[in-house]
């Protein structure tokens, strides 16, 4: 294990084994397998990237290179995690967790990961709702921010409780990508024609006092951890699975700069989250925009729901080995649209969008894609066995994770605060 060959070889060997008993396990293309991540993480980033940018000024392209670079290596050492003993794949995040520190290791790790889908569950639910408001306002319906909660969360209701697994919702991330490239592209070419009117707001090259909370926000932009080990899972050519996150998330990253770039060029300090709010209200665009990315959030939600249901399901012992399919029909559609219901409820009561994010993404994303991966591959692959220079790439993801989570959070709730407040 200590030299570069062994490592190699006991990663490539491991990687065709499966331990659990999921028909679809192994059936999944990579193209099925990048079009996933692309639109677990591609989503409401680019809605949120220029508000990022405005939280750090334009120091928050380096961050999202950043981000994007460390997401890749902890995206990387997460799934080798899944494979360290040379001789089974362990069955997800939560038992990476276990198999690093017991049964201390596990809980900890299902804590974060609840607290994290919850919030991004919320997230979905609040940034639709918002946008299928602006949307319909325009006509003669006017409806309360409540009402359209509730109704996003129906909308989300119905995939959530048909789909069983995440390769049924493989289809749903190819169209949901589409439409947030084409979101990135009604953005530009607003952007572009608001550009003489930038210099009537503040561009800032850093604001020092923004970077936790921005790098914060930024990293759940790129926080996708928690399904990767789903998606890997459902692979055929699961060696293929560190090339497909690179180029996933190298997409994503251009993405999010075109966004952030030209949004914070023609709004500066006064950019909103989501960017759709800075838009001409009524234009063709603004709407077709608004169209897009909501339908790309109706897409990408129930592939990360879904991964959230399976980990309680696996808790609750709702499969075919404990349960009847009989009686998996009626108790897995009731769990999952209890669920929903707490869903609907926090993002009825949590309207400062952009706040909630960030808050979401300093508390939990910031250990979930930063911290744990990096810890767990330390302690499972040993840091003796490790180069010298991946040690001092993990120490300084450890650092900024810490720092970005204790700051950012702090930063976050007094925001939410504020926004509560008014």
């Amino acid at each position: 294990m200590s030299t570069d060959f062994d490592e190699k070889n006991t990663y490539e060997k491991d990687l065709s084994f499966e331990v659990n008993n999921d028909p679809h396990a192994g059936t999944s293309s990579n193209f099925g397998a990048y079009f996933n991540v692309v639109c677990v993480i591609a989503g409401m980033g680019v809605v949120q990237m220029a508000y990022a940018f405005n939280q750090s000024g334009w120091f928050a392209a380096f961050l999202t290179v950043f981000s994007c670079f460390l997401c890749i290596y902890t995206g990387h050492v997460l799934v080798k995690c899944l494979y360290y003993d040379g001789k089974s794949r362990l069955s997800g995040y939560s038992a990476i967790g276990e198999a690093a520190f017991g049964k201390f290791g596990k809980y900890l790790v299902e804590v974060f990961l609840l607290c994290f889908y919850f919030g991004v569950g919320c997230a979905f639910i609040m940034l639709i709702g918002i946008n299928m408001k602006d949307m319909i306002d325009q006509t003669s319906v006017h409806l309360s921010l409540k009402v359209w909660t509730i109704i996003a969360a129906v909308v989300i209701w119905v995939p959530f409780v048909i789909f069983k697994t995440m390769k049924e919702v493989e289809i749903l991330a190819v169209f949901g990508t589409l439409a947030t490239v084409f979101t990135v592209v009604v953005i530009l070419i607003v952007g572009i024609g608001h550009l003489d009117e930038s210099k009537q707001y503040k561009h800032e090259f850093v604001h020092v006092s923004g970077i936790p909370i921005a790098l914060a926000s930024i990293s759940l932009s790129f926080g996708g951890s928690p399904v990767f080990p789903a998606v890997e899972k459902t692979m055929k050519t699961p060696k293929s699975w560190t090339k497909i996150l690179t180029c996933a998330m190298v997409t994503t990253l251009v993405l999010y700069m075109l966004a952030g770039v030209i949004g914070y060029l023609a709004y500066g300090n006064s950019v909103n989250s989501p960017i759709f709010q800075n838009f001409p209200q009524g234009a063709p665009l603004t709407f077709a925009a608004t169209a897009a990315i909501t339908i790309h959030v109706l897409f990408a939600a129930p592939i990360l729901l879904i991964s959230f249901s399976l980990d309680i399901e696996k808790w609750l012992r709702i499969n075919d080995e404990c349960m009847s399919q009989t009686k998996q029909r009626i108790v897995r559609p009731v769990l999952r649209t209890g669920l929903m219901v707490l869903f609907a409820l926090v993002s009825m009561f949590v309207p400062a969008f952009g706040d909630f994010m960030s808050l979401v993404g300093a508390l939990t994303n910031c250990q979930i894609i930063f911290v744990f991966p990096v810890v767990f591959y330390l302690k499972l692959y040993g840091w003796r066995n490790i180069r010298w220079y991946e040690l001092i790439l993990c120490a300084i993801i450890i650092v900024v994770g810490m720092v970005s989570c204790v700051l950012g959070t702090i930063d976050a709730v007094k925001n939410l605060i504020t926004a509560l407040s008014n």
